[in-house]
């Protein structure tokens, strides 16, 4: 059982990480708890554990708040989203009261006043002081074309670059800062990511009849590279919001690209599941291979894995 903003959640904490048990190097069950090498940094020797009958977790190697935590901070980094998004989720699996009346969901936004912090657009002052380029993103094959178009900066202080989620209309809505030594990322106090696409400003832009979905928005920076559109989720699941987005795409054909692990396997399934019928699906084709995520491949391995895609499902509507 686990309380999240006052309500008790019978949370089951194997089921929920399952799909990312991957990033848990040497990893191994012994009574209640998991142990392996820790997910937040680079480690040899396993070091990590968690408390598979609560949740709390402890890495011994750490120090600061990636020492010990709430199963909530695990969470949200394995979903790369807020810990706030995290809670979200928690709730909609786990909420007796959905579970209750069926999952039913009565939509009472018009009675809420909009909160300023929804409303966050980043303004040129704000964004001066990450105006910087670090090397990190071009060894990974991100061009610099692509890096400027989609306003990629740099944060010195903390050494992390900085990602610019955008809104339709092509404001700064909330910045993803990525550390370039550590696995760690944490988000600027702007609006919440699940209510945008990554990228799809830049692809409104620049519109194609074929869209790759990615879950990270260096998956997306990188096939933009390649000469690929694409946009990402910014985590291993679509939000309600991104569907409607989505949906209003006019592509004619998606692309699922999302991880080759559980986590994306998991959410290539959700994608197609709500966008068949709507548009023609298919999947990125891997190849056998090991790499993690489009990011992993060479540049032959993406061009040859976009052009010999799987097609999943196709689209028979009549669009007008």
């Amino acid at each position: 059982m686990i309380t999240v903003n006052n309500v008790n959640l019978a949370v089951d904490y194997c089921e929920e990480l399952e799909p990312y048990l991957d990033k848990f190097s040497r990893y191994a069950i012994r009574d209640n708890k998991l142990q392996s090498c820790s997910p937040f940094r680079e480690d040899r020797n396993p070091s990590f554990a968690v408390n598979l009958d609560n949740g709390t977790w402890i890495d011994s190697g750490a120090t600061g708040e990636f020492h010990k935590g709430h199963f909530i901070t695990l969470l949200s980094f394995l979903r790369e989203e807020s810990a706030e998004d995290t809670c979200d989720y928690l709730h909609n699996v786990y909420s007796p009261l959905l579970q209750d009346v069926s999952d039913l969901h009565l939509d009472l936004s018009y009675l809420e006043k909009p909160k300023t912090d929804e409303l966050k657009v980043f303004t040129a002052e704000e964004l001066q002081k990450f105006a910087f380029r670090h090397s990190y993103l071009e060894q990974r094959g991100i061009s610099e074309e692509v890096q400027q178009l989609f306003r990629v900066g740099y944060d010195p202080v903390r050494k992390a670059v900085a990602l610019c989620w955008t809104n339709q209309s092509g404001e700064i809505v909330n910045i993803k800062f990525r550390s370039i030594n550590t696995k760690q990322f944490w988000y600027a106090d702007g609006q919440r990511i699940k209510n945008h696409v990554y990228g799809y400003s830049i692809f409104q832009k620049a519109p194609s009849d074929v869209l790759a979905i990615v879950e990270s928005e260096i998956d997306c920076l990188r096939l933009w590279t390649e000469g690929i559109a694409s946009v990402a989720l910014g985590s291993a699941h679509l939000s309600q919001p991104q569907t409607k987005i989505l949906f209003n795409s006019g592509v004619s054909e998606i692309v699922v690209a999302t991880d080759n692990d559980g986590a994306g396997e998991r959410c290539a399934k959700q994608i197609e599941e709500t966008f068949v019928g709507t548009f023609n699906i298919s999947r990125f084709n891997f190849n056998d291979s090991n790499a993690k995520d489009v990011s992993d491949l060479t540049t032959s391995e993406i061009v040859l894995g976009f052009e010999s895609r799987k097609v999943i499902s196709l689209c028979n509507a009549i669009k007008i």
